[in-house]
């Protein structure tokens, strides 16, 4: 028996509300900053904390080896991380060339393995070289572990590890948009930790607590709804029948459409025959 079934379905697309700064508007402040408070106190677990190469994630361990008063972001910004022979850590920027040590990770899994690696590279190079010939700069979730990579390393001053974090971020928490339109020079101060855009619509890190103009966003939802008629050999009016196919076409639609944040609804057209019936009926 087929059934003629109305499907009716809503889905919304996810739209931010932005407007530039107008022209007549030196300065505005947006929602880009680099909090304090997400690296410089603990091994937090921010968007912009300091995070391990080998997994491009926070520490699980919250474990660290900072020198006294480190990392401090004296003078510039700083996301990548040396260590000194004596095992310490020291934040500064990623573009010097050092030394570097680089991990293997045996078998079974976390037993670590820690190399000098004497060649001068900035820390991006660095990174590359391990992956390449080992498992990656070297991680460091314990005390044990930062022994055995200062064994390692203690035949130099200094060398890069793992640890780097991303220098600004989103207010939101939610973006992950790689997107900078920074003003030649800028940002060039390490306490200044906002940033505004200016009547170029060129970005200048400055300091939070001056007062300026903001601009804010909002996500706005549109929705639509569409109409399919699908027939089927199958007994609809079953629950179960019409939830498994509801469940098989909403992952068609995942996989082969950009919609998202979409919801399916059965509605069950009345069959022409039972309407035919119902107008038979007459009373005694």
């Amino acid at each position: 028996m087929d059934d003629t079934l109305l499907l009716i379905f809503v889905f919304g697309f996810g739209l931010t509300s932005c407007s530039l700064s107008p022209p007549f508007i030196h300065w505005t402040w947006f929602g880009l900053a680099d909090d304090k408070k997400s690296w410089k106190w603990n091994m937090g677990k921010d968007s912009n904390s300091w995070r391990w190469s080998a997994t491009g994630e926070t520490s699980k361990t919250g474990y660290q080896n900072w020198l006294p008063g480190q990392p401090n972001q004296a003078k510039i910004h700083k996301a990548c991380v040396i260590t000194y022979s004596d095992g310490q850590w020291d934040d500064i920027a990623c573009h010097p060339k050092n030394y570097f040590v680089c991990y293997n990770d045996t078998n079974p899994p976390g037993q670590k393995t820690y190399h000098l690696i004497e060649n001068l590279m900035n820390w991006d190079n660095a990174q590359t070289y391990c992956r390449t010939h080992h498992t990656d700069l070297a991680m460091i979730e314990d005390a044990q572990e930062n022994t055995k990579m200062m064994s390692a390393a203690q035949s130099t001053y200094k060398a890069w590890i793992g640890l780097y974090r991303i220098l600004w971020s989103w207010s939101d928490k939610s973006s992950n948009s790689t997107f900078r339109n920074w003003e030649e020079g800028q940002p060039n101060n390490s306490n200044q930790d906002c940033v505004f855009e200016n009547s170029k619509h060129k970005w200048n890190d400055y300091g939070c607590d001056t007062k300026k103009p903001f601009v804010c966003q909002r996500d706005l939802k549109l929705k639509r709804m569409l109409r399919m008629k699908i027939q089927s050999d199958a007994d609809l009016s079953d629950p179960a029948s019409s939830n498994q196919m509801l469940q098989q076409l909403h992952a068609v639609l995942m996989n082969r459409t950009s919609m998202v944040d979409f919801k399916l609804v059965w509605r069950t057209e009345p069959r022409k025959q039972e309407q035919d019936d119902e107008k038979k009926v007459t009373c005694n």
